[in-house]
């Protein structure tokens, strides 16, 4: 599953944001400061589960802009939560595909929460993948619903 959801991850951020990410193994630091921007989506069903994004702002700056084809200066908070919470949406949805999910499962509607350094720390799912990102840190992570 884990395998899927990276492939799709790769998948969205290349294809929609010209961005090329790298596997983190565990244990590998890069060095990443606040606040963070977290956003998940639920997938309903017979095997609940929510899929989600947590990256630096710094990070959601540039992939809004990058989707958005302007400069960084004109980004602010509404852009850069509405484009990680469309970019999880696009994300479970490949990932649903991929699987052949039956029609059992619906995606429901993206959210987003911005976070301190402290409370990224106590939000850290077990399941997650971490990749280094253009020198940023971006983690996906998968819970049950």
């Amino acid at each position: 599953m884990l395998a899927k959801l990276k492939a799709v991850t790769f998948e969205v951020l290349e294809t929609m944001y010209y961005l090329f990410p790298e596997t983190l193994e565990e244990g590998e630091v890069v060095p990443s400061k606040g606040p963070y921007l977290r956003s998940w989506v639920a997938i309903a069903g017979p095997q609940s589960i929510r899929i989600g994004l947590l990256v630096p702002q710094s990070l959601a700056r540039k992939m809004a802009a990058n989707f958005l084809g302007t400069g960084e200066e004109e980004i602010y908070q509404p852009e850069m939560e509405d484009i990680l919470k469309e970019t999880t949406n696009m994300m479970a949805g490949a990932f649903l595909s991929k699987m052949e999910a039956s029609t059992a499962f619906k995606l429901q509607t993206p959210e987003a929460q911005w976070l301190t350094a402290e409370e990224k720390k106590k939000k850290t799912p077990p399941n997650r993948l971490r990749f280094e990102v253009d020198d940023e840190l971006m983690e996906l992570f998968v819970e049950k619903g």
